[in-house]
């Protein structure tokens, strides 16, 4: 079953890494904070997909999985993504009051409707793979991608209308409903840093 946890990290390592970049570029190019966000989060998946990885590679050797180790991949999460909610509802705020927005490249609009169903059923295979390791941190990893995929829904909408309609509010709008759906997340997944419940035996 580590072998299960091994290759869903690396396939959730693999996606988040070319979403990640392919939205902060689109986002870029086309003045939109709303995908620039979105590539943000989905990096910092990649970062917790590529701790879990060493995680893993460290138990397939050694019969045990480090729970320091996924304590500090956990914090690592946590804070990127406290950071990057506080730093989007700020910019967010800014083009919201002053009347100002990009206008999103219709990529776009695949490559948030193609991570709804990537990160959804990453997310389930996670949860599945998690407790027959166990590991508690790939089950919040799982948590964190099923997040991800109710992002990347919003993310679609709200480039999806703007294309459509050229609503200029639209993209600082749903880019400050993804910064204030971060900032739960990260309280939660740092609660369960605080408490401990990753230091469940792992075999």
């Amino acid at each position: 079953m580590l072998q299960a946890g091994y290759r869903i990290s690396i396939a959730s390592l693999a996606w988040t890494l070319v979403v990640g970049v392919s939205a902060i570029v689109a986002g870029v190019a086309g003045a939109s904070l709303v995908l620039v966000v979105f590539g943000a989060i989905a990096m910092l998946d990649a970062v917790g997909s590529s701790v879990l990885i060493v995680h893993f590679r460290h138990a397939m050797r050694h019969e045990a999985i480090s729970a320091r180790r996924e304590r500090i991949a956990l914090l690592v999460v946590t804070i990127g993504m406290a950071s990057v909610g506080t730093a989007t509802i700020a910019d967010s705020a800014f083009l919201l009051a002053r009347h100002g927005g990009g206008r999103a490249p219709v990529l776009g609009i695949g490559l948030a409707a193609a991570s709804v169903l990537a990160l959804s059923a990453l997310s389930v295979a996670k949860r599945r793979i998690a407790p027959r390791i166990p590991s508690a941190a790939l089950t919040a990893d799982g948590w964190v991608s099923g997040v991800g995929a109710a992002l990347a829904l919003v993310t679609l909408v709200g480039v999806g209308l703007q294309v459509a309609m050229g609503w200029w509010w639209l993209d600082p709008g749903a880019a400050l409903v993804l910064g204030v759906s971060a900032l739960p997340l990260s309280w939660v997944l740092g609660r369960e840093e605080r408490s401990g419940e990753l230091d469940a035996p792992i075999g």
